[in-house]
């Protein structure tokens, strides 16, 4: 079982929510894996910031993500070193390169490997929640899920206007039928004037142009169709 020692915030940042860094399946023996996050107003030339110190450090990214939400900047990576660091140096290093850009850095320190999935042996489904906007709309949804053990590994939410959109990708237990999530989601968004759709991966993949998994506002495309984003 992994455990984690220590989050470290710098100036506004007290502490960072770990994930599980899926690449360092592949990491060598004696490898050491840090979660990093970092947070800032959004300007361009923070990745290469960040990135470069770790960089320098002898770090090796295993796995990042990152986003820009209503004008400020996020990334989470998973990196290892070759030796131990001390979490609350990295994060310093990496704010002091960046102090122009004003970033908010925590590191935490995973020890002993991957932990355990929350839902072994889970199929990946992608559920699309679409309809009016209301206050709670993501807290319901998530407790649909979490009352048949559906663990949410992705999740995107927007609204534009009157409009609620979130889709997210989520692994099922293997006992557990698509079709009660279903139910589950249409029965809560029955009297919000909500709509949900559930896909195995394999099928959204097949049925979807490749691109991000986000929301956002419908776009045309060259014949005049309109296109749903995924």
């Amino acid at each position: 079982m992994m455990g984690v020692r220590g989050s470290y915030g710098w100036e506004r940042g007290e502490s960072a929510s770990g994930m599980r860094p899926r690449g360092s399946e592949g990491s060598g023996r004696g490898m050491h894996t840090y979660i990093v996050t970092v947070t800032a107003a959004d300007r361009v030339g923070i990745v290469f910031s960040v990135t470069g110190t770790l960089r320098d450090q002898g770090g090796n990214i295993l796995e990042l993500s990152q986003t820009v939400m209503r004008g400020f900047f996020t990334i989470i990576l998973s990196v290892e070193f070759p030796g131990p660091r001390n979490p609350r140096l990295l994060a310093d290093m990496i704010a002091e390169r960046g102090a122009r850009f004003d970033l908010t850095v925590a590191v935490i320190e995973v020890e002993g490997g991957l932990l355990e999935p929350p839902v072994p042996d889970g199929e990946r489904f992608i559920m699309t929640v679409i309809g009016d906007d209301h206050p709670g709309n993501i807290h319901g949804i998530a407790g649909c899920l979490m009352k048949h053990g559906v663990n949410i590994v992705d999740l995107h939410a927007r609204v534009d206007g009157r409009r609620f959109s979130l889709v997210m990708e989520a692994f099922l237990p293997h006992d557990l039928a698509p079709g009660t999530v279903h139910a589950e989601l249409e029965r809560f968004g029955r009297d919000l004037g909500l709509e949900a759709y559930v896909q195995h991966e394999n099928i959204f993949l097949a049925t979807s142009e490749p691109s991000p998994v986000r929301v956002g506002p419908a776009h045309m495309n060259v014949r005049g169709d309109a296109v749903v984003p995924h």
